[in-house]
């Protein structure tokens, strides 16, 4: 009984310590989504740090050579260009990606490292800025060699559990009949968040970013 409350003692030091590291504004978030519930928003804020420790630091992220080379592909960048709601744009071209010889890990932590790097942004612009982003998967060209249902379902995870809230848009261009089964998979994983999901035509989707914006024109 003596070990079980000495183990149960170090488990709180330990999650009292993880919490203090954590920033306000991380806090704050949590406990918004959390709608104000301090235990569950403390649950999720720890699940956020304990992960970001297994590979996901922002400093770690920001230095791995893996990333870098992952990001030199142009398989998904963040924007330049802000969408018509002033969101940054995380955008995809899939047919950039193969499923055969991407290193999944790699593909993850560049998801991981571009919407930090969004929101470090909008942290940046203080109060007023969005806080929120828009994703953007071009399937123009998309074949089954580019479905990836296994970072899908990191996306996914990554959406509920680390970023609730974050992604308030996600655009799909021109997805093909092919892409069809693949969207019967993800849809029911993706829950509520399959609501924010548009397939649009390229030149629809113009109507979601400035007017002068060439993005969509090739």
């Amino acid at each position: 009984m003596r070990a079980s409350r000495d183990d149960a003692s170090d488990d709180a030091s330990d999650d009292a310590e993880l919490l203090a590291s954590a920033p306000d504004w991380l806090l704050a978030w949590f406990l918004r989504d959390r709608k104000l519930d301090a235990d569950k928003a403390r649950a999720k804020t720890l699940k956020y740090l304990e992960w970001r420790r297994s590979g996901y630091g922002e400093s770690e992220l920001k230095l791995s050579s893996e990333v870098a080379e992952e990001a030199a592909s142009g398989k998904a960048v963040l924007l330049g260009e802000r969408d018509a709601q002033n969101r940054p744009v995380v955008y995809v071209t899939l047919t950039k990606h193969d499923v055969e010889t991407r290193e999944l890990s790699r593909t993850c932590r560049l998801c991981v490292k571009l919407v930090d790097e969004a929101l470090e942004q909008l942290r940046g612009e203080g109060a007023g800025a969005p806080e929120t982003l828009m994703c953007v998967f071009d399937l123009r060209g998309f074949t089954m060699k580019n479905a990836d249902i296994d970072f899908v379902k990191f996306f996914i995870k990554c959406i509920f559990d680390y970023f609730p809230k974050r992604i308030s848009q996600v655009l799909l261009i021109e997805p093909p009949w092919v892409f069809t089964p693949v969207w019967q998979i993800v849809k029911p994983l993706m829950g509520k968040y399959a609501a924010l999901v548009k397939q649009v035509k390229a030149k629809d989707a113009k109507a979601y970013f400035d007017p002068e914006s060439t993005l969509f024109d090739a």
